[in-house]
């Protein structure tokens, strides 16, 4: 694609045909996040903070692992643009070696990871609830990761559609389980906080394995035969999806371990805390899923063009995505600021007494997560942007310092030091987020600056 085809329309177009299918499935995927919540918070609101305490620790060591596996879009993205189309099978069959390998220390340690929880002085009775729902999500774990596999690639080629159908459809089917096995109906058994475990577990099974009818048999993906000699691994291969998937999971797992770190201090403040937390940071979690698809698909354009030796290409796909990252983190804030008691209200009866607490915490918590939405967009998308063009070390040193330093140090220092409490721990986040944000786009910048040589004018 030449530069004087680069047109804002066509650009918008190409990133709409992954990031709009992206977006769907990614706020599907939440909505089972969100309808687990829902239903356990019918139980009350400890039952709410066990779920929401156990839930994000599972959350938090998966995405590390699916952002491992994710540089497997990348390489596809990258032999896609170059048209080396005899590769990406091959990138595939390899994703799925490390994918396995991930899985199984993974699920060992989200088994027993109330154990860790308890090192962190929470409430008893949050983390004996937290517990029956880690033991039985965790068998999630391996079907997550292969699912991701097969979503960077097909993602990667521009095929994200069946993504959002078997997700969509998925979401029903996880009400319908999590319903049924929480409180005992259509004739499941009522296990309580460990049913939504359970329905979740059977629902991710069953979505990597409709994924992969899908990938074998449908007619665009046929050509690549990425489940043929699946026993041959590629030790090579698998080197350089480690070399480049784990700085990307390090950088995950820095901004994961970042909202972990909230979400445990403010357990140590109350369960009021904690539950308030868990409430603000769903409808966060439900926008930034929007970044997450445009960053997903930036990340694609921007390896297509470097696939193809194109860096304008590339450049102008990476600043066209943070300016619709901009766009949607400015509609988030209004959104957080103006309809922070609907949310709210989503989860917890706003007029039942033993809620007061809570909800009067989340009105203070929405007004700062609004004024960090532009900045958490930012980061996801520009980080994209440089993995697309491989750049994955320099990115977690941005992140680890930003993150981690300014956002919980700052919010350590802010809540406890100086006794601000809960709004502390996330003034500190929005600083921490903006700071990253702000460096990783300046970078993106400069590696894509187009190369201006010298040519001496004829004398």
């Amino acid at each position: 694609m030449e530069l004087k085809n680069l047109t804002l329309r066509a650009e918008l177009k190409a990133h709409a045909i992954i990031a709009v299918p992206l977006a769907a499935a990614f706020l599907a995927e939440l909505g089972m996040v969100l309808t687990d919540n829902i239903i356990v918070g019918q139980l009350g609101n400890v039952h709410l903070a066990a779920i929401g305490l156990g839930g994000n620790l599972f959350t938090e060591v998966l995405i590390v692992c699916m952002a491992t596996v994710s540089i497997v879009g990348v390489l596809v993205a990258q032999s896609f643009g170059a048209q080396h189309f005899n590769k990406i099978g091959h990138h595939v069959r390899q994703g799925f070696w490390v994918a396995i390998v991930l899985s199984i220390p993974g699920t060992i340690l989200c088994y027993f990871a109330a154990n860790l929880l308890a090192l962190t002085d929470q409430n008893p009775q949050v983390l004996v609830l937290g517990n029956q729902y880690l033991q039985a999500v965790a068998w999630s774990f391996l079907p997550v990761m292969l699912f991701t596999v097969l979503r960077s690639y097909t993602a990667s080629l521009s095929r994200a559609m069946a993504i959002m159908v078997i997700t969509v459809v998925a979401v029903g089917l996880n009400a319908v389980l999590t319903y049924g096995m929480v409180h005992g109906k259509w004739g499941f058994p009522a296990l309580g906080i460990a049913g939504s475990g359970w329905a979740t577990t059977i629902v991710n099974w069953a979505m990597f394995m409709v994924m992969a009818i899908y990938a074998r048999h449908s007619k665009g993906l046929r050509r690549y035969q990425i489940f043929q000699n699946l026993g041959d691994l590629d030790l090579a291969e698998c080197r350089q999806i480690f070399r480049l998937g784990l700085p990307v999971g390090g950088i995950t797992m820095l901004e994961a371990g970042l909202f972990l770190a909230v979400a445990v201090m403010m357990g140590t403040i109350s369960v009021h805390a904690l539950a308030a937390n868990q409430v603000v940071l769903n409808a966060i979690a439900t926008m930034f899923m929007l970044s997450l698809a445009v960053g997903e698909a930036t990340g694609i354009r921007v390896a297509h063009g470097m696939g193809a030796g194109n860096l304008a290409a590339s450049r102008y796909s990476g600043l066209v995505g943070l300016a619709i990252g901009v766009v949607i983190g400015i509609l988030a804030g209004l959104l957080f600021i103006f309809g922070s008691d609907f949310i709210t209200g989503i989860f917890l009866d706003l007029n039942d007494p033993k809620n007061v607490q809570v909800v009067s915490l989340c009105a203070s918590l929405f007004v700062i997560a609004a004024a960090f939405q532009l900045f958490d967009g930012m980061q996801a998308i520009a980080a994209r942007s440089l993995r697309g063009m491989k750049d994955v070390i320099v990115p977690v040193w941005i992140a680890g310092f930003g993150y981690w330093v300014i956002g919980v140090g700052g919010g350590y220092m802010l809540a406890f030091e100086l006794g601000l409490g809960p709004t502390g721990l996330w003034w500190g986040l929005a600083i921490g987020l903006a700071f990253t944000g702000i460096m990783l786009a300046l970078r993106f910048n400069r590696l894509s600056e187009p190369v201006v040589v010298y040519t001496p004018s004829p004398t």
